[in-house]
Parts: C-alpha cells; sequence; structure tokens
C-alpha cells in the first residue's frame, strides 16, 4: 500500500500581492479570490485605464466601471466600498468597549 502523506494546510493568499494571511493580515474573501486590506487600500487609489473591460475579481461583472485595478486583477467600485465596509466594521468590533 502507498505511503500517502498528510493534507498540507495551505492559508489562504492574497491574489494581488500572494502573502498569505498572518498575525494583522486581514483578507477579504470574495468568490474564489482573496484581498488583503493592504492592496485594498492601494487598489482605492489606482484607477483603472479601462471603464467597463476588465471583470471585477468580486463580482465578476464587466457592465460596471471599475474603481481600481493592478496587473493582476480589478474591482469594480460596489465591491471596493463592500471591502472597506467589512474592514470598516471589523475594526469596530474589534475594539474594547469604553466604559462612559
Amino acid at each position: 500500500m502507498a505511503n500517502i502523506p498528510g493534507r498540507v494546510r495551505r492559508f489562504p493568499r492574497c491574489r494581488a500581492c500572494h502573502l498569505p494571511s498572518a498575525e494583522g493580515r486581514r483578507l477579504i474573501a470574495g468568490p474564489g479570490v482573496y484581498l488583503c486590506e493592504s492592496c485594498i487600500a492601494l487598489l482605492a487609489t489606482r484607477a483603472s485605464s479601462a471603464d467597463t473591460a476588465e471583470r471585477c475579481a468580486f463580482c465578476g461583472r464587466r457592465d460596471v466601471p471599475i474603481a481600481g485595478a493592478l496587473p493582476s486583477l480589478a474591482l469594480c467600485a460596489a465591491c471596493l466600498e463592500l471591502s472597506h465596509s467589512i474592514l470598516a466594521e471589523d475594526d469596530r468590533q474589534s475594539r474594547p468597549e469604553q466604559a462612559g
């Protein structure tokens, strides 16, 4: 009988920078894609050269304007805003309640 090694545990990686999730690095999961908070921030500052020719990496739509693009992916404005909202909500939940 063949010796089959145990499954290798894989950690999600950002599709843009290819770095794995780690302490202090948050990833937003889309359908089949992960993006880290640093790359989401970078995408917000980089406009796409094509209005609708690229497909959004999260929603997959081509009929919406692309808000930010890197060589390996693009995000539409709605998905970019959703990513920012998710990170902001995570920030609010991770802050300890302040006694007032």
